[in-house]
């Protein structure tokens, strides 16, 4: 592509453009946005205009008097106006001629005779292709780029954009980070499960005489088909899932999207061999050791002590295939380090709890001192289950509370009434007209805000450092303080801007001094504290400015911001311009085109379209994350039934006893629902405070967020996993009450 500025010419009237010529594969991701007139339907196109021919956007059609079929001069040459442009899919984010774009074919440049040798003209090349290939490319490039040459991708830039973007994939990371402990948690409790009912087998088959080796092969055999099932059938659902959302996301952005590879196949390949390898070998081991006397006396093997060694190498096993998976160690240890503080706040709790159940005095015979039985009885299977309840209620928690901390904090970077429109290089004398203009047309518009540009030249009288001739190589002298080397826009104000906020010192005073309040993200970059004078150069003008503030500047409202704001007593001592930004709809494009011509020397950025497309990208990106975090519930409701239902069997013997002892089904349904409210909405307490804390310190050093508490998350951890918890638990224990004793028994035999 090329890009240069040039003069179109139609019906008298002379109009400068900008213009962009390009190829016949351009563009080669997304799609190009036309209309056949004025008034036509916008449709998309896959490549642009032939050669003759030119594409307008809508602000050239009304200061030059023409419509689609008329001919345009174009510097030396005379070409059709065959469309009206729309949008480009790469169009820049600020550009001075922004409504006033002309796109032509790359043919015919030397036609329009305006790019000669010594022409300011832009060059640029466009790549596409798989990651890998794009890698190799620049790697072979790098070397031979000049000085004057960049390699750009979407998150080389330090924009709103490749920000959001580099959030979202943090996001996904974390959310694959979370899925594999929540494979974790439910490998365990599954493995724990299935050698606990294997008890009786086993003990049977030693009494009829089997060997230990051979119960071994039995059961290691049994596992690796289980595990090989249980891989083939999640790759499966996986990449049905993968399917369903890619095809869903393709339709909804209008793209294809890349196939996904082969390293999600292998990844989920090793992470479900390593937990059944891990978590299941500790169980098989105590099953291997039940004596056969189990036959007679059913309690024997039941209390086998937790290997400390298997704990530990559980837990390294999960914290290593985070770290291969997330590739991050800071990432990997904040999780897993939260996931140790929920494992031992959770133990110390359910000790005291269970404890204190002995001395609290409650009548017997009620629901209430049922439930509290039963949980000193299964005192530490219960801990077990508060911490795997926890972990699953923490990991759901965390990822809904900051998924919609993303989304309010994309949205807020550019809210409804942002405006799409700057106007800049306006006249004192012109404020008032342009204003009652906007008025009387309907237009939302900023203030107007005087505007010069000033370099900073000292702090306290102390020169900062510059280089006089960058022709000679001269260098910045190194005892000098640093400064910086652009010249911002500074303004002057009456009061603090709405999206501004102090955050060291005061708004200006009443005084004679010259003040200024500074952007704080210079204070440190500039060295200043409260109370130093600046020696701001403008011209050939010193002005000295005493700091009486710093201010934290919301820079993503799109909104007119400045690094530094000067005490209104500035006003006519250098000078300025004004600068204003606007709202535009579709419906003012010919105002904006008459205003204009009434003051030509006033310019317009126009950044709509690319507003539209960044908020396109939010909401595809938006759209992804909700549908993996739907998943990932639908997985941490999982691991919760499976919890629930690890205990089922042991609640059937328990209903047995009591109803054959005469306790009515009301009592036993409701100590059940009591025992797991209690548990429910202690693991939920729990996770709600870890993962709240752990969010903050998510957000502030992963996702560049200011980061902050959510107390209605620590009375909604435990309102949620008291209800769900205590609804899954009551209505199995439901179903068995459905049956009569005898079916009950016939089960447990």
């Amino acid at each position: 592509m090329l890009f240069f500025d040039s003069m179109l010419f139609a019906n008298d009237a002379l109009v400068l453009g900008s213009v962009k010529a390009i190829t016949k594969t351009y563009p080669l991701r997304g799609k190009i946005t036309i209309k056949d007139s004025l008034l036509g339907q916008e449709y998309d196109v896959e490549s642009g205009p032939e050669s003759g021919s030119v594409w307008l956007s809508e602000g050239l059609f009304y200061p030059l008097n023409v419509k689609v079929g008329d001919e345009v001069e174009l510097g030396a040459g005379v070409f059709l106006i065959s469309k009206v442009l729309v949008s480009e899919p790469d169009a820049p984010f600020f550009s001075l001629s922004g409504n006033k774009r002309v796109l032509i074919n790359y043919d015919d440049i030397p036609a329009t005779k305006a790019v000669q040798a010594g022409s300011r003209v832009f060059h640029r090349l466009l790549f596409a292709g798989s990651e890998q290939q794009i890698k190799n490319y620049y790697t072979w490039l790098k070397p031979q780029l000049k000085n004057n040459q960049n390699w750009e991708g979407i998150k080389d830039r330090q924009s709103p954009l490749g920000n959001n973007l580099d959030r979202a994939e943090r996001f996904l990371l974390l959310v694959g980070l979370f899925g594999i402990m929540l494979a974790a948690v439910a490998m365990a409790v599954s493995a724990k499960r299935y050698c606990e009912r294997q008890y009786d087998p086993v003990a049977m088959m030693k009494t009829l005489g089997g060997s230990r080796t051979t119960i071994r092969n039995i059961y290691l055999l049994h596992l690796s088909l289980v595990t090989l099932f249980s891989i083939a059938a999640g790759l499966a659902i996986g990449f049905l899932l993968q399917y369903i959302g890619g095809e869903y996301l393709a339709k909804f952005m209008g793209a294809e999207l890349p196939p996904s590879g082969v390293r999600p196949w292998l990844l989920s390949c090793l992470v479900g061999l390593v937990c059944a390898l891990m978590f299941s070998l500790k169980p098989l081991l105590d099953l291997f050791d039940i004596p056969p006397l189990r036959v007679l006396r059913r309690n024997l093997g039941d209390s086998l002590a937790l290997s400390r060694i298997h704990i530990v190498l559980s837990l390294i096993t999960i914290f290593v295939l985070m770290w291969l998976f997330s590739g991050e160690m800071i990432t990997t240890l904040i999780l897993f380090g939260s996931t140790l503080l929920v494992i031992a706040l959770l133990f110390g709790i359910s000790k005291l709890i269970f404890s204190a159940g002995r001395r609290m005095g409650l009548r017997p015979g009620t629901s209430w001192s049922l439930a509290i039985a039963t949980l000193q009885k299964r005192a530490n299977a219960n801990a077990i289950q508060l911490i795997s309840f926890a972990l699953a209620i923490k990991l759901m928690l965390f990822l809904v509370v900051l998924k919609n901390d993303m989304i309010t904090d994309w949205q807020m970077q550019i809210p409804a009434d942002a405006p799409n429109m700057y106007i800049i290089n306006i006249a004192e004398q012109e404020v008032a007209p342009i204003k009652q203009f906007f008025e009387e047309k309907g237009i939302i518009h900023e203030a107007f805000y005087p505007v010069f540009r000033g370099r900073i030249d000292a702090v306290n009288n102390e020169e900062y450092a510059r280089r006089v001739s960058k022709q000679e190589g001269e260098e910045d002298a190194e005892d000098a303080r640093k400064g910086v080397r652009r010249e911002p826009n500074l303004t002057w104000l009456d009061a603090l801007p709405e999206d501004n906020e102090i955050t060291e010192g005061q708004w200006f005073s009443d005084t004679d001094e010259i003040e200024v309040s500074v952007f704080d993200g210079w204070k440190d970059e500039l060295g200043l504290s409260l109370g130093d004078t600046l020696t701001i150069l403008v011209d050939e003008q010193r002005i000295d400015a005493k700091v009486t503030s710093f201010r934290h500047v919301n820079w993503a409202n799109i909104k007119p911001n400045f690094v530094m704001i000067l005490s209104p007593n500035m006003a006519g001592k250098v000078p300025v311009t004004y600068f204003s930004a606007a709202q535009l709809q579709d419906i003012h494009t010919k105002d904006v085109s008459q205003l204009l011509q009434r003051f030509p020397t006033i310019s317009m950025i126009d950044i709509k379209s690319q507003m539209e497309q960044a908020q396109s990208i939010i909401s595809q990106v938006t759209l992804a994350i909700g549908f993996v975090l739907f998943i990932v519930l639908i997985s941490g409701g999982l691991v919760l039934i499976s919890q629930v239902q690890a205990s089922l069997a042991e609640r059937m013997q328990e209903v047995v006893i009591l109803r054959t002892l005469g306790a009515k089904g009301r009592l036993i349904k409701l100590a059940t629902l009591y025992e797991f409210l209690l548990l429910g909405a202690i693991s939920g307490l729990v996770a709600a405070i870890v993962s709240d804390v752990t969010l903050l310190i998510i957000q502030q050093q992963l996702f560049d967020l200011a980061g902050r508490l959510h107390p209605y998350v620590w009375l909604l951890g435990p309102a949620s996993g008291a209800i769900f918890v205590a609804s899954i638990g009551y209505l199995m224990v439901a179903k068995t009450m459905r049956q009569n004793t005898q079916g009950l028994l016939r089960k447990l035999g």
